[in-house]
């Protein structure tokens, strides 16, 4: 996550802490998402065969119960 992001998600990133899981703050740039994405990437493409990357932000101008609604089939 982001710096900023941090700093306006304490709960969340507290919540998510308390799951187990190990919250990277990124300093770069502006601090934010975006940055946090491209350095999540960079860290990716040098370490693929060690790594998975999973991102869980929404990137489409669509809402998500649209994209992963059930299919009518």
């Amino acid at each position: 996550m982001g710096e900023v992001d941090t700093r306006r998600q304490a709960l969340n990133v507290f919540r998510m802490e308390l799951l187990g899981a190990t919250v990277v703050t990124v300093t770069s740039g502006s601090r934010t998402l975006k940055d946090a994405v491209n350095e999540a990437m960079r860290e990716w493409v040098t370490c693929v065969d060690g790594h998975a990357l999973c991102l869980g932000s929404q990137w489409a101008r669509t809402r998500s119960p649209w994209m992963v609604g059930s299919s009518s089939a």
